[in-house]
C-alpha cells in the first residue's frame, strides 16, 4: 500500500480559493494552482478508511475545494419530477421531469426509462415545458451559494445542454437519427430546448448572483475517440442556438459560460469558441486532449479546466509516472489559464494515490513562495 505523503494540514479552508480561482480564469498568475476534482463512487468513503481520517472528515474538506457548480430544476415539467408511480421488488416506478417514466433502483444511480412522451416526432406538441420562472425549481439555491461563498469557493450557475438533455427526452439513438433525417423536427425541438434553457440560466443566474462568475453548460456529446456526430451537424443544429442563449445571457450581465463535455470534443473547439465558450472541462488526456498541445494552438482563446488522466495514470498509481505526467500542467498554470482536474474521481484510483497528487499540486503549485 502506497504510504499517504500528503503535506497538508486536515481542514484545509479555501478561504481565497474564489481569488486564485478568478486569477486563473482571467490569465493571472494565481497564488497557488486551483483545482477541480469531483468525487464519486464511494471514494470518500474508501479515502477515510484507507488514510484513517476521522468520521465526517471528506476530501473536499480536506483538500479545500475550488470550485462549486449550481443548478436548480431545469427539468421540462418539474412538477412530475421523481413523482412515484409504483414500486416493485426492488425498484420504483417513477417519473422523472423529462417526460419519461423510469425504473430505478433503490440503491442505484442509473435508470430504465420504460416509455417517453416524445415517442414519436409527430408528438413535439405534447412537449410545453412548465414556466421557468417557478419559484420551487430553485428551492434553496440561494443559501446552497451563499453556504458556498462563505466558504471560499468559487461557484458556476449551471444548466444542462441542448443534446444531452434532448436525449433525455427523446433517447439518444432516435435523435441522433432524427439530426440525420428528420430536420424541421429538429430544428422546432432544439428552439424550444433553447428558449427553455435560456429562461433557466435567467432564472439561475439571478436567483444565485452569479453573474461575475459565469455559467457552466453541461453537454456530453462524445466518446473516447470521437464526437458522437460530426461538426457539420453541430453547425447546423447547436452553432446558431448557443450563439444566440449565450449572447443573451452575456447581454444580461453574465461574464462568461463554460462547456463542459466528456470524451473528445477537439473537432468541436473551434465551433465552441465560435458559438461564445472561453472554457473548457473536463479536456481528457486519454481522448487526445493535450493541454500543452492546445494552449500552443489556442493561446489564451480557452481556459483550461482539468486535463489530468484519471482512467491510465492515476488508477496505475506509479509516482514517477503521476509526477511525469502532472508537472507539466502544473508549469502551464504558472500563467493562468488553467483550473488542473479530471472528470472524476472514484474507487479505481487509491486514495493513497490521489493524495499523493494532491502533494504535487500543493509543492508545485504553490507560485507564490
Amino acid at each position: 500500500m502506497m504510504k499517504s505523503i500528503s503535506l497538508l494540514e486536515p481542514s484545509v479552508k479555501p478561504e481565497n480559493a474564489a481569488t486564485q480561482v478568478r486569477k486563473a480564469i482571467n490569465f493571472e498568475t494565481p497564488d497557488y494552482l486551483p483545482f477541480w476534482d469531483n468525487f464519486w463512487d464511494g471514494f470518500p468513503e474508501l479515502w477515510q478508511q484507507r488514510l484513517g481520517m476521522p468520521h465526517g472528515m471528506f476530501p473536499d474538506d480536506y483538500y479545500g475545494r475550488c470550485i462549486r457548480v449550481l443548478s436548480g430544476n431545469e427539468t421540462l415539467f418539474p412538477s412530475l419530477d421523481k413523482k412515484l408511480i409504483k414500486t416493485t421488488g426492488e425498484y420504483d416506478i417513477r417519473s422523472d421531469g423529462w417526460g419519461r417514466i423510469v425504473k430505478v433502483a433503490r440503491n442505484g444511480y442509473f435508470s430504465q426509462t420504460l416509455s417517453r412522451i416524445l415517442e414519436r416526432t409527430a408528438d413535439l406538441e405534447k412537449l410545453q415545458p412548465e414556466p421557468a420562472g417557478l419559484r420551487f425549481r430553485y428551492t434553496g439555491l440561494q443559501q446552497q451559494t451563499l453556504e458556498q461563498q462563505e466558504k471560499g469557493v468559487f461557484c458556476f450557475a449551471k444548466i444542462g445542454g441542448l443534446y444531452c438533455r434532448g436525449h433525455f427526452i427523446r433517447g439518444e439513438e432516435a435523435l441522433l437519427m432524427d439530426m440525420m433525417l428528420e430536420k424541421n423536427f429538429c430544428h422546432e425541438f432544439f428552439d424550444l430546448l433553447t428558449e427553455h434553457f435560456t429562461q433557466v440560466a435567467l432564472e439561475t443566474l439571478e436567483r444565485t448572483g452569479l453573474w461575475r462568475n459565469g455559467l457552466i453548460i453541461y453537454d456530453d456529446m462524445a466518446g473516447n475517440s470521437a464526437p458522437n456526430f460530426g461538426p457539420d451537424t453541430f453547425a447546423e443544429y447547436l452553432l446558431p442556438r448557443y450563439q444566440k442563449l449565450i449572447a443573451t445571457v452575456r447581454q444580461a450581465g453574465c461574464v462568461r459560460v463554460f462547456f463542459h463535455s466528456d470524451g473528445n470534443i477537439g473537432p468541436f473547439l473551434d465551433l465552441l469558441l465560435e458559438a461564445g465558450f472561453s472554457g473548457f472541462n473536463p479536456l481528457e488526456p486519454r481522448c487526445g486532449l493535450d493541454l500543452l498541445k492546445l494552449r500552443e494552438k489556442y493561446g489564451r482563446k480557452m481556459v483550461f479546466c482539468g486535463g489530468v488522466c484519471n482512467t491510465v495514470i492515476l488508477p496505475r498509481g506509479d509516482k514517477k509516472e503521476i509526477e511525469a505526467h502532472v508537472r507539466p500542467l502544473i508549469e502551464l498554470g504558472r500563467d493562468g489559464g488553467l483550473i488542473i482536474g479530471q472528470a472524476s474521481v472514484s474507487t479505481d484510483i487509491a486514495p493513497e494515490v490521489y493524495d499523493y497528487y494532491m502533494s504535487l499540486i500543493k509543492i508545485y503549485g504553490n507560485y507564490s513562495s
